[in-house]
């Protein structure tokens, strides 16, 4: 196995690793809410939480339109976390696409 190989499958690993910190840094408050909770199913919140501008485009009722003001601030700071997250999700992701493709290149594939 070639370097730029094991570059890209340690990327990919460190891809899975954040995603599952992310979902388990998300699914917290998404317990934690309650009966708000409940009337969203976990992948809308996600989504919710992820793209609200796009969400709110689509129509239909947000999760955070019937929080108190501790729940908001509690959703931001989840929401500033997971958005690093995903930062560092798509940069290892971006080496791993890379890092895979010179090693094809290099093999003569």
């Amino acid at each position: 196995m070639s370097m730029l190989f094991l570059f890209g499958l340690g990327s990919f690993a460190v891809m899975l690793l954040c995603v599952s910190y992310w979902h388990w840094r998300v699914f917290s408050p998404y317990k934690s809410l309650g009966e708000i909770g409940r009337r969203f199913a976990y992948t809308e919140f996600c989504f919710q939480l992820q793209a609200p501008w796009l969400a709110g485009q689509l129509g239909g009722p947000m999760f955070r339109d019937a929080l108190s003001p501790e729940q908001q601030m509690q959703v931001i700071a989840v929401d500033q976390r997971a958005r690093r997250i995903m930062r560092v999700v798509a940069v290892c992701g971006v080496v791993c696409v890379f890092a895979f493709a010179c090693d094809l290149v290099r093999r003569g594939a």
